[in-house]
């Protein structure tokens, strides 16, 4: 079990330009996920990053964000990742109709793309939210955070190890399907809008 938890960690860790899909194709910026020209045409170049020539993915949906990003990039995605879709049907079908799409894995689960919006803005018209989240020091995410700082120092400790194992991000993301504040996103399937 540790040495799962520290190669998940590794992963989470690692940096981009040492993962395989990192040197693939990146749009302005540094990232895959934007990828339009400044003209606004498609810069199919970019797309080879997670799609082949003719636009299929380059394999399973989650597969296709762990070229660039770890497996478990943030707290909770590995526990989404391996909820049953059986559970996962159930939980979405009571949904209030006409809400943003929450697209599934292959199998019916939940993947990166379930939450995450994995393409420029320019070219499904999908909205990033204007401001990034970041969650708050305090709270339950607070809690998570202690936890995940004393799992990291108990893997350092015991590889004997010194120094901080990772940090945490300072701009958050915006490519979210809709907002987390008030915990919108995450009432879609754990609360009150079911």
């Amino acid at each position: 079990m540790r040495r799962l938890a520290a190669i998940l960690l590794g992963a989470s860790l690692a940096v981009a330009a040492g993962r395989p899909g990192a040197a693939l194709a990146s749009g302005p910026g540094g990232s895959p996920h934007l990828m339009t020209k400044p003209d606004g045409s498609l810069d199919k170049k970019v797309c080879e990053a997670c799609h082949t020539a003719d636009m299929g993915l380059v394999g399973k949906k989650a597969d296709s964000c762990i070229l660039c990003h770890g497996a478990s990039p943030h707290s909770g995605a590995m526990e989404h990742m391996q909820a049953n879709p059986a559970k996962v049907a159930d939980l979405l079908s009571t949904r209030p109709k006409g809400g943003p799409a929450l697209p599934l894995a292959e199998n019916g689960g939940i993947w990166c793309g379930t939450c995450h919006i994995f393409h420029d803005p320019k070219v499904l018209g999908e909205k990033w939210l204007e401001h990034g989240w970041v969650p708050p020091d305090s709270g339950l995410s607070g809690v998570v955070r202690e936890g995940v700082v004393r799992r990291w120092d108990a893997i350092l400790a015991a590889r004997g190890a010194k120094g901080p194992a990772g940090s945490w991000a300072t701009k958050g993301t915006r490519q979210l399907r809709m907002p987390y504040e008030g915990g919108v996103l995450c009432l879609q399937c754990h609360g009150a809008l079911r």
